[in-house]
């Protein structure tokens, strides 16, 4: 990301001040974190300068430095009557590319000592220190030589790391309050896309975000976790004894239909739990492909364990299990309810007893799934059923309106809590094997990309698929009404996309939501199927941003 700053700026120019120093601070940043040949725990603070590096980069392409953009919004400030905040700019990352092109102050207050190697790689002296050699100088040097960076004092270069942090705070500052969770959001999937499956990467992320990041440390150590699932062979696999619980300690308001409420009669407690399950079908005469299942199921329990404190985005309930139900030849995957009822996005929708919640209550709604995929995204993760169908609301909406003081509330859902379910299906990004069919409901096949659907074309899913889904989840969200109301029997996956929602529903969002609203939804229906991970992750960060600007 560093290289592709830098052949920026050298296709464009510096822009201006901000974008001639941040420039300066891209390529000092790199002299650290290019760094080769260190040992585990230097490698471990290395990484830790890494994280800063990539909050450095994400600021400057959000605020468009290299394009000038920030520039011209902070002299239209300046304009304005607001002239500090450009001198903070300024300010910031003046000192932040002061601390670290000063050589005099990385080895006397930071604990960093320089070797440099020679191009043939003799080992030579460090150069005389002098005060008055100027950074460009420094910087040049370090082009015609290959710096080794010793940690010579652990205690001062963490002083090093916490400026480095400071300066990135106070440049964040320069964001609306609202922007700023999205802004860690971007950078933590950038670390973790860059570290791809690459369990090290990964495990440095874990231990370098320790205690300073406890988003990407959560999300470092949970793909770290599916990684290593996934690398398990079937045949040596062994269910979780802890994640086993007991049918004769469940019951069931309705054990029929796929998902249900139900209460756990949890033995170790004595206390009786509210709990929401999802039966997944297995057949007990295939042996094999029933194993697949349970280990499957098993996975995902483990994944799923405490995800709304550990992983807040994911938007989901906290999974206390699986049960094996041999009456119906299904595993259960069991969360725990925080209402002994629910009404899923679809049936709010389609009910006639409820009235269209307010536009900025569905732009926060859209808001939010948008960032539940992103983040499952972001671990690798397809969801592969991502529709109304799945996303559910606590307590059912129709004994939720109960409780409200007037009528007019009563006739509006409340729509601030998505929780979103159904993962029966989902597996890791980037398995070789064809996926697991979807046995959802004709509800959810709706949402389901054209080329995923069984039939000679089908295609391996992706991530771009579940992407189109969510497309088709704002759409319903945007217009208020179900896909179910405009499809007909005979229409083919194809058609239905082409002629109803291309031609016919997208076109109806401009009156209902807007022209950004619009694009959104359209930027997910055509993305390609042949997105990379990277691709596919700068979408979702246009999809959620431009979902957290819209205003009523």
């Amino acid at each position: 990301m560093a290289e592709a700053l830098g052949t920026a700026l050298g296709l464009v120019g510096a822009v201006g001040v901000l974008a001639q120093i941040f420039d300066g601070c891209v390529r000092a940043y790199s002299i650290f974190t290019t760094a080769a040949n260190l040992g585990r725990d230097s490698e471990r603070l290395v990484c830790k300068i890494r994280i800063e590096e990539m909050r450095l980069l994400v600021w400057g392409r959000e605020w468009g430095v290299v394009e000038g953009k920030l520039e011209a919004h902070l002299q239209a400030e300046s304009d304005s009557g607001n002239q500090r905040l450009r001198q903070l700019a300024i300010t910031i990352l003046s000192e932040l590319h002061k601390t670290i092109t000063d050589f005099n102050k990385l080895q006397d207050k930071y604990g960093l000592r320089e070797e440099l190697m020679s191009p043939v790689g003799e080992q030579m002296a460090a150069p005389k220190r002098t005060e008055n050699s100027s950074a460009a100088g420094r910087l040049r040097n370090e082009l015609q030589l290959r710096a080794k960076w010793v940690i010579a004092d652990k205690e001062k270069f963490i002083v090093l790391l916490r400026d480095l942090k400071d300066y990135n705070n106070g440049l964040e500052q320069l964001f609306p309050p609202s922007r700023i969770k999205t802004l860690e959001r971007t950078w933590t999937n950038e670390l973790l896309q860059s570290a791809q499956r690459d369990l090290g990467k990964l495990s440095l992320l874990e231990t370098a975000s320790s205690g300073v990041y406890p988003q990407l440390n959560a999300s470092a150590s949970l793909k770290q976790l599916r990684i290593n699932l996934d690398a398990q062979t079937t045949a040596n696999f062994k269910p979780t004894y802890a994640l086993k619980i007991q049918r004769t300690d469940l019951s069931f308001s309705d054990p029929t239909t796929r998902r249900s409420h139900g209460a756990y009669s949890n033995p170790s407690t004595s206390r009786t739990e509210n709990v929401l399950v999802e039966w997944v079908e297995y057949d007990k005469e295939d042996l094999d492909a029933r194993l697949n299942t349970v280990r499957r199921v098993d996975d995902l329990a483990k994944c799923i364990r405490s995800a709304s404190n550990r992983h807040p985005d994911l938007h989901t309930l906290d999974c206390l299990g699986y049960t094996d139900d041999t009456t119906r030849n299904g595993y259960g995957l069991l969360y725990r309810a925080p209402e002994s009822s629910s009404s899923s996005l679809n049936t709010l929708i389609s009910s006639n007893g409820f009235r269209t919640p307010d536009l900025g209550d569905r732009f926060k709604l859209a808001h939010t799934l948008a960032v539940a995929l992103w983040s499952l995204h972001s671990l690798d993760w397809l969801h592969k059923s991502f529709s109304s169908s799945n996303i559910l609301f606590f307590p059912s909406a129709f004994s939720g309106s109960a409780t409200k003081t007037t009528a007019v509330a009563a006739s509006i859902p409340d729509i601030s809590s998505p929780n979103l379910l159904g993962f029966d299906v989902s597996r890791p990004d980037g398995v070789g094997e064809m996926s697991v069919a979807s046995k959802g409901n004709a509800a959810s096949d709706l949402h389901r990309h054209p080329s995923s659907l069984n039939g000679m074309s089908r295609k391996p899913y992706c991530k771009s698929f579940d992407i189109y889904s969510l497309g088709l989840v704002l759409l319903e969200v945007g217009l208020w009404k179900v896909l179910q109301l405009y499809h007909k029997p005979h229409y083919t996956p194809e058609r239905f996309r082409d002629k109803v929602v291309v031609q016919n529903l997208i076109p109806n969002l401009n009156s209902k939501t807007g022209r950004l609203y619009r694009d959104v939804v359209e930027r997910c229906i055509f993305a390609r199927e042949d997105l990379s991970g990277q691709e596919a992750g700068q979408l979702m960060e246009y999809v959620v941003g431009s979902l957290e600007s819209l205003r009523v």
